[in-house]
């Protein structure tokens, strides 16, 4: 699923314009999995690839107010739309850092985190397995994961997959990613997945700020090849993904 960075980051970056989370997530979902993470006072929680560190943002409001967070990503639009926003609700908090560097070099804390959000990102660690493993170096004993990955709710066919630039191997199951994350030595508190309101809501977001952008941008030298991508993109949805395509959120404690 791969593309030049430049194009990715203004790609993606319009497309998830409306967006709260850029990932099929409604508020209501993402208030009961923050709730299920229980942190105590003073606890360290990280988010990486943080995006617009939306979720982030939640959890802190509705945590202990000892609580802080640290998103880290490498999309400074993004960062900078958190940053934004943050300041805007909570003028003067310090509770949230946020840190412009791939996920593996940003500076960890010598005692390591509490907590870890891993929302549709796993890709900046170099795979699901991978950030299991890496996550779990990064957690306190104890300390709890929550890990969004997507997963084939059916074979994907060749068309479908050539459409994402992905292979075959690349995802799993919703039940294999459970028991994947068993086997680098999680114990699993709850697992949930995106419903079809979700999605339908999160691709349809997805491809409306793209036309929009590209109708009152006809200026832009990619406004073209964007539409065109965007609506393939959704047509192939419509078509297949709807089906095929599922995102599942995994809540893990470091056993």
């Amino acid at each position: 699923m791969s593309t030049s960075t430049q194009d990715q980051f203004k790609y993606t970056t319009i497309a998830h314009s409306d967006h709260r989370y850029c990932c099929p997530l409604s508020p209501a979902k993402a208030g009961t999995l923050l709730a299920a993470l229980q942190l105590t006072p003073d606890a360290l929680v990280l988010d990486a690839g943080c995006g617009k560190a939306a979720l982030l943002r939640d959890l802190l409001q509705s945590a202990p107010a000892s609580v802080r967070g640290v998103g880290v990503d490498i999309n400074s639009r993004f960062l900078a739309e958190a940053e934004n926003a943050w300041a805007r609700s909570n003028p003067g908090d310090e509770r949230l850092t946020l840190v412009e560097s791939p996920a593996e070099q940003h500076p960890l804390p010598a005692t390591g985190y509490d907590a870890i959000l891993c929302i549709g990102s796993s890709h900046v660690f170099g795979g699901f397995d991978r950030s299991l493993a890496t996550c779990r170096q990064w957690l306190k004993p104890g300390g709890l994961l929550l890990i969004g990955e997507g997963y084939w709710k059916q074979s994907p066919s060749e068309q479908y997959l050539a459409m994402l630039g992905a292979t075959r191997n690349e995802l799993t199951s919703h039940e294999l990613n459970a028991s994947r994350a068993l086997t680098h030595g999680y114990r699993l508190l709850t697992s949930t997945v995106s419903s079809d309101d979700e999605w339908d809501q999160y691709e349809g977001m997805y491809y409306q700020a793209m036309m929009r952008h590209v109708a009152t941008q006809p200026e832009d030298p990619d406004a073209v090849v964007f539409s065109e991508r965007a609506q393939r993109w959704y047509d192939s949805y419509l078509k297949s993904g709807k089906a095929t395509l599922g995102f599942g959120y995994y809540l893990l404690q470091k056993s």
